[in-house]
């Protein structure tokens, strides 16, 4: 009890604590720079979403320059459960990933989109799929804190499990 003065300010899990933070941090930061659009390219993918004529005659193997697919930037830019469908059907595929290492689910996660998430999952986007880090879908929901969306990838999860058995 005599040498208390000398014992360090900051316990184990202070630190532990403070490099968890740090981590996630640089994760929502990559994320978010995945998420960064122009403002000219973002108008133009508003338009394309929100119109099925100009959504039709859009080139599939478009890509900006950070990577984004347009399955990518329909979960970033508010496309909805059919224009994912449509994409799917026409070959995009829900597990290639960003130049940060995100596939359009971690995407679709992040901007809490349940709707969207739904509709991936439904298309064969693999719940379990791992970017950046490792990370699944899951852990970008408890990242982000979208408590609906951890419920919904893990039921997700839940089927794949019962499937295999």
């Amino acid at each position: 009890m005599g040498n208390y003065k000398s014992r360090p300010t900051q316990t184990c899990s202070d630190e532990w604590k403070k490099k968890v933070s740090e981590s996630y941090a640089i994760i929502i930061e990559r994320l978010e720079d995945d998420l960064q659009i122009k403002e000219n390219e973002f108008q133009e993918l508003r338009h394309i979403f929100g119109s099925d004529e100009a959504f039709s005659e859009v080139s599939l193997n478009y890509r900006t320059e950070r990577g984004l697919s347009l399955l990518h930037l329909c979960c970033a830019c508010g496309g909805n459960k059919s224009h994912i469908r449509a994409l799917m059907l026409k070959g995009l595929r829900p597990s290639r990933l960003t130049r940060n290492g995100f596939p359009a689910l971690h995407l679709a996660v992040y901007k809490d989109s349940l709707e969207l998430i739904t509709s991936l999952l439904h298309s064969g986007a693999d719940v379990q799929q791992a970017g950046y880090g490792g990370l699944t879908a899951l852990h970008i929901a408890a990242i982000a804190g979208h408590p609906e969306v951890s419920l919904a990838s893990l039921k997700s999860e839940e089927k794949n499990v019962t499937r295999l058995f």
